[in-house]
């Protein structure tokens, strides 16, 4: 077996991404923001097990690690073209998410149900009279 054969690329690979990704998560716990952090973490998880699948021949770990790259590059794909506002980024985001709110708004206002009236059993509707009748409100 060669020194530079795929399993010692992929190793090498990893133990790049986990010094990076160290150097990464130090400047992220001095912002205020927990997502990132948590992300990163996450990532430090999975790229351990990606070393420790290439290292122990594991090829699940591997698999693994390599479907999560493929996560982890398109998330930060995103990120990039999020705060380069390329493409109107920023504002389809801001439009989906109104979009959603105006869902649950509207969900939340049709399933509101008043004490004392308007359910299916207490709420009589209007009655077929030709005139009304009003009646007074304090005696």
């Amino acid at each position: 077996m060669g020194c530079c054969s795929g399993r010692c690329t992929l190793a090498f690979i990893c133990g790049i991404q986990l010094i990076s990704i160290l150097e990464r998560q130090i400047f992220d716990f001095l912002g205020y923001q927990w997502a990132p952090i948590l992300t990163n973490f996450m990532h430090i998880i999975t790229v351990i097990l990606g070393l420790f699948g290439t290292v122990q021949f594991r090829p699940r770990y591997v698999t693994g690690y390599a479907a999560w790259m493929v996560l982890w590059v398109s998330w930060n794909v995103f990120i990039i073209c999020f705060y380069l506002e390329v493409g109107d980024l920023s504002k389809l985001a801001g439009f989906i998410y109104a979009c959603y709110v105006v869902k649950l708004i509207s969900e939340e206002e049709d399933s509101f149900d008043f004490i004392g009236g308007f359910d299916s059993y207490g709420y009589q509707g209007p009655q077929k009279t030709s005139h009304l009748q009003l009646q007074p409100m304090y005696m």
